[in-house]
């Protein structure tokens, strides 16, 4: 009787040993892509099928496409959709439920559509949903055993364990990335904060140095935005900063940094940008809402726009040199012209 509550321990100890082990490997993901790779490999170790894959839920075509696909018929998978209410795949969405198939040809919810593109002979089925706040975001499928026997009830607990630690940990990643971005990102223009533009201007000006590169930069602001906000009010004045900001989103590449670096201040850092480059950019810019203005943007505006370049020695001072050119190109326009809705001023 001892001899049988040891072995019973024993056992037990190393069931929860494999699921933390599992939890583990699935849990020290820092990316749901990285997440979705553990779950397959874990899969395939634990279960060694012929073909396991992951497929997701694309809503704005109704479809289920396969995201990941390992053994027999992988590449003819890769990436094939067909509509989320066909299949077994397709019922474990609509239900949100975890599904034991033995044998295929005795279960009508079955579809021989993918066999038929692939050649595949699917024999037994476990699918589960992988589920993320209380939503369906895809299934886990695993079809055939190696050694031809069906699959059973309790390898179907063992996948649905797993999905269950992936759903948590995607869903991890997913608050951690938005905790992320409340830090690092202006919530009223979705560009980078004033704060992290500083944390990567650093290491650009480091950049610069190390590999004896031009750094450009662009410092921007709004022409007479408070006049602005007090004749068309502050909900028009945050319409005018989502607007600057999608412009000059288009207007620069990925690797370029665009942030609000105050109230009604941008600045664009450009790695491996001469001054020449930066004057297209700029020009790019203004000439952008100048086509607004002139096709009857609602609430029309202009900008002044410092620019600055330095080599990798005066790196440091890129900023700097761009806000003093700013400045410079604001007193011109101060003497010269009324910049707001790009009216001229006559002198007396």
């Amino acid at each position: 009787m001892t001899i049988d509550k040891d072995i019973e321990s024993i056992n037990e100890f190393i069931h929860l040993s494999f699921f933390a082990d599992i939890g583990l490997s699935i849990a020290a993901a820092k990316s749901i892509n990285e997440a979705m790779h553990q779950i397959m490999k874990k899969i395939g170790e634990v279960f060694a099928p012929l073909t396991w894959s992951l497929l997701l839920v694309r809503e704005e075509t109704q479809e289920l496409y396969f995201k990941l696909v390992t053994g027999e018929s992988a590449d003819k998978l890769r990436g094939l959709g067909f509509p989320y209410d066909e299949g077994i795949a397709g019922w474990i969405v609509q239900n949100g439920e975890p599904v034991l198939v033995p044998d295929v040809s005795k279960d009508d919810r079955f579809s021989p559509r993918i066999d038929e593109i692939t050649g595949f002979t699917t024999k037994s089925i476990i699918g589960v949903p992988l589920q993320v706040n209380n939503k369906v975001i895809g299934v886990i499928e695993v079809i055939n055993k190696l050694d031809k026997d069906p699959f059973t009830a309790k390898e179907l607990k063992i996948l649905t364990t797993i999905a269950d630690v992936a759903a948590i940990t995607i869903e991890k990643v997913y608050y951690m990335n938005a905790l992320k971005d409340m830090a690092n990102i202006d919530p009223l223009t979705g560009i980078f904060n004033r704060r992290s533009f500083e944390n990567q201007l650093n290491k650009e000006i480091e950049r610069c140095k190390r590999y004896q590169q031009t750094l450009a930069a662009l410092m921007l602001d709004i022409d007479d935005f408070k006049k602005l906000n007090d004749e068309k009010g502050h909900l028009a004045g945050d319409e005018v900063l989502k607007d600057i900001a999608r412009i000059l989103k288009e207007s620069t590449r990925k690797v370029d940094i665009v942030a609000r670096y105050g109230g009604d201040e941008f600045v664009i850092l450009m790695p491996h940008t001469n001054k020449e480059e930066a004057e297209h950019v700029r020009g790019k810019i203004q000439l952008t809402l100048e086509t607004q203005k002139q096709t009857g943007k609602e609430i029309p505006y202009s900008v002044s726009i410092g620019i600055s370049a330095a080599k990798s020695d005066k790196a440091a001072n890129v900023l700097k040199q761009a806000d003093s050119d700013l400045l410079r190109k604001k007193k011109a326009k101060k003497k010269g012209s009324n910049s707001f809705f790009g009216k001229k001023s006559k002198k007396k």
